[in-house]
């Protein structure tokens, strides 16, 4: 298997963020990298591709491809894809990104990509693809909880971005819905992160682990 990195967000300047880049590239040769990145939203313009091809390119990264879910989908440029030493999954609605991913049959290509040692960083919405579902993502728009809204499913918990930014009324629904479900969700700061390889957890800067019994 291969690594995934849940970043709550991804910044210059936070030296959180800076720590998981880090590792992120850590064995590569920036020079000689290259990144394939999933937009979790129509982006004709490339308006947010732009902004995160300026990020990595302060590491010296100058090889990008992007691989569009919407009206620019190509199923031909999957093994370019597949080719790639990380895979991105941008920051947005965890709702409406799980549905492009389902619409193009993306899953099985990113299993398979993660199965053969492929490293995969989501960002914010594009990290909670990587967890167990986006229920959280629903306490947050206040609607109920009637169904499991799947996601890659790649590990056994739920990943909360911004937990710095939520008021105290979300966290304790946050935390009911993990007792009633018996559901741990890890809940990161901005600047804050996980790595996940195999069976180890790295986590940087505060993780709040919210479990079905207690919050920690």
């Amino acid at each position: 298997m291969g690594k995934l990195f849940f970043y709550s967000d991804q910044v210059v300047e936070s030296p959180g963020n800076r720590r998981m880049d880090e590792l992120l590239f850590d064995g590569m040769q920036p020079v000689n990298c290259k990144i394939g990145y999933i937009p979790s939203t129509e982006d004709k313009e490339r308006k947010y591709f732009d902004k995160k091809v300026e990020y990595y390119r302060e590491y010296g990264i100058q090889n990008f491809i992007f691989f569009d879910l919407y009206s620019e989908y190509n199923p031909l440029k999957i093994n370019e894809l597949l080719s790639c030493d990380i895979i991105h999954l941008s920051a947005g609605n965890p709702i409406d990104f799980r549905k492009a991913i389902k619409n193009c049959e993306m899953d099985k290509v990113l299993w398979d990509y993660y199965n053969q040692g492929g490293i995969i960083a989501g960002v914010s919405g594009g990290a909670v693809q990587l967890g167990k579902s986006a229920n959280v993502f629903q306490l947050f728009i206040g609607a109920s909880i009637d169904e499991k809204l799947d996601t890659l499913n790649f590990v056994g918990f739920e990943f909360l971005p911004h937990y710095n930014r939520w008021d105290d009324d979300f966290i304790r629904k946050v935390t009911d819905y993990s007792q009633s479900t018996r559901t741990t969700v890890y809940a990161g700061n901005d600047g804050d992160g996980i790595i996940v390889e195999g069976d180890t957890i790295q986590m940087i800067g505060d993780i709040v682990v919210i479990h079905d019994q207690k919050l920690k």
